[in-house]
């Protein structure tokens, strides 16, 4: 991007700098000069000297010198376009940016197309039962909604394709903006179809593409616009545009897996959080996180997966990171992610989560110790290399220095735990988890539905979901007196001591919160089709992680779910991959 002198000389000459400068540090006048401690080193007598005529600085203890430009650039993060637009309008100066005139120039008829779908979509939205439940569900305000501009891609009156060509564009226009897609008999279709729509903006602020997301069991699960020359996922985190004011006020990034951890984050006032767009973190990804903090903190889901994409992301990050571009993480419990943990727990919960990361090295450690039995003579040796091999990835010398002394130092520590004390057994007390909840929600469903107590009795006890105890419960219900008793004049003094824990768990009023089909209030037929849904999409999670159990018994408990061998692959697959790299 470039742009004109006189525009930039004319920006300078409208701004203070000393008074820009005084933000950061106390200026101090002396005749025509003025002078502060040096905002880029710790100083404590004054050494920069300020000149407003100019618009320009010097340290004379560090050597750092600029402008109003350089300040921006170097101390605020931003890059130097992102610092000549934010300062000319602070001044109401229109300027001339000639790359994105001509890029602006050539793309505006697919912007405008892209801009035009995104209204599409959210209008689709407002007439789309199932979509609104869904988002319901999530327990997203119609503020946040809008926010993010979430739409539907389906009508009942048009297609996408339809209605875009009534606005007077060609084919090819539509064709090259990727909303539209020809069909294997050569006719054009609507890319997304059935689909919860989040439009993805660019860093620029330009809607670039969308993420689609179905609502049913169907796969894929997410698909998002294909590649183009405007739209490249590894150079994209969703949200950044929205979110980068405030996280360079808080100083603090928060990269999660996915769109609905991003919004449902903003939801609950965490408004610092972005992420990749379904692809792993990329080098481009973490260089671009950079630009706007100087150590953002990675949280993906706590489950084998996100684990794993994690110790992957802190990898890859070893060559790239500096003094001022470091790299900490977040590992939340297994099966949780954000949404899930707060809805289970809390957001007070989840604070302490964020307030206590671990930096790489930590991290590093964590994982990779976990993996291999270190009371073993050969595999101290095999550890030890394998740190080496880490620590020869990092680039930068004052990095390389002292995260090596910090691998050795926790290497070191846990030798000397095992030959000290033996290693204690930490005793998590038993919380219910969210799977738990659900099938206790039906539970509930049903006491709270005495007209649809017979329907829902018959869904459960063919669901093979139920444990004894829950089957036991629900046939003393449905075969005794208490069948046909509302649920407020139920005498639980008559039930046995088990029936009368189950009856005490199904009041519990997370469930309440998190499943509003148990509900009084709740439309009987949605009651009906939001059980049936959800008996569905438990047992067919229930299936898939039998499978993963199954695949993981020799895996013990205690242990990261990554090998050895899965760890190393992700090591030297990252690093003897130079394509990676670049």
């Amino acid at each position: 991007m470039s742009f004109s002198k006189n525009d930039l000389e004319l920006i300078k000459s409208k701004i203070i700098l000393s008074q820009e400068i005084e933000k950061k540090t106390k200026v101090i006048k002396k005749g025509k000069d003025s002078w502060c401690c040096c905002p880029f080193h710790d100083e404590k007598t004054p050494s920069c000297k300020i000149n407003d005529d100019l618009g320009s600085y010097y340290c004379f203890g560090c050597g750092a010198k600029g402008d109003i430009f350089t300040i921006y650039t170097e101390l605020y993060n931003f890059s130097f376009p992102e610092a000549v637009k934010e300062l000319a309008q602070r001044v109401g100066i229109r300027i001339v940016d000639n790359f994105d005139s001509n890029f602006n120039k050539k793309n505006d008829k697919i912007f405008k197309i892209l801009e035009i779908s995104t209204k599409w979509f959210q209008d689709n939205l407002q007439a789309n039962k199932d979509c609104q439940r869904y988002l319901n569900k999530r327990n997203l305000s119609e503020e946040t909604i809008k926010y993010f501009k979430l739409g539907y891609s389906s009508s009942s009156k048009q297609t996408l394709y339809q209605f875009l060509k009534e606005q007077d564009f060609e084919d090819k226009e539509l064709l090259e903006s990727n909303v539209v897609k020809l069909d294997k008999n050569n006719k054009i279709r609507d890319f997304f179809y059935n689909r919860l729509i989040f439009p993805i903006i660019n860093e620029y602020g330009k809607i670039v593409g969308f993420g689609g997301r179905v609502l049913d069991n169907s796969n894929p699960k997410y698909i998002n616009s294909p590649e183009s020359d405007f739209f490249k996922k590894r150079n994209i985190l969703y949200n950044l545009f929205n979110a980068k004011q405030t996280i360079r006020s808080k100083k603090n990034m928060l990269i999660c897996e996915g769109y609905m951890d991003v919004i449902s984050l903003y939801d609950k006032n965490i408004k610092t959080a972005v992420a990749p767009l379904g692809t792993s973190l990329t080098d481009s990804h973490l260089l671009l996180s950079w630009k706007y903090v100087n150590k953002p903190t990675l949280m993906f889901d706590g489950d084998t997966s996100g684990l794993k994409a994690s110790f992957k992301s802190a990898i890859m990050s070893l060559p790239y990171l500096t003094p001022s571009k470091l790299l900490q993480f977040i590992i939340l419990p297994n099966e949780y992610d954000p949404d899930t943990f707060i809805n289970e727990y809390s957001l007070i919960k989840f604070a302490k989560y964020l307030k206590n990361p671990l930096s790489v090295v930590d991290f590093i450690f964590q994982e990779s110790s976990k993996s291999i039995d270190l009371q073993k003579s050969d595999n101290k040796v095999i550890f030890d290399s394998y740190i080496d091999e880490l620590v020869s990835n990092i680039k930068d010398s004052k990095i390389k220095y002292f995260y090596k002394n910090e691998f050795k130092s926790l290497f070191f520590q846990k030798l000397k735990s095992f030959s000290t004390k033996k290693q204690s057994i930490k005793i998590v007390p038993k919380t219910i988890s969210l799977k738990d909840k659900q099938i206790y929600s039906f539970l509930t469903a049903y006491l709270n539905h005495m007209n649809l107590r017979q329907e829902i009795y018959s869904l459960l006890i063919v669901s093979e979901l139920l444990n004894d105890d829950q089957t036991e419960f629900l046939n003393f219900i449905h075969k005794s007196e208490f069948f046909d008793v509302d649920i407020d004049n139920i005498n639980i003094n008559k039930f046995p001591n088990k029936v009368s824990e189950i009856y005490h768990k199904t009041k519990d009023n997370s469930i309440f919160q998190l499943f509003p089909y148990v509900r009084l209030d709740h439309d009987s037929e949605e009651v009906i089709n939001e059980i049936k849904e959800s008996i569905n999409n438990l047992k067919t999670r229930l299936s898939n992680l039998k499978k993963i159990n199954k695949s993981l018994s020799d895996i013990d408990n205690n242990s990261s779910t990554m090998t050895w061998d899965e760890l190393k692959n992700i090591t030297f697959n990252l690093h003897n991959n130079e394509e990676l790299l670049k």
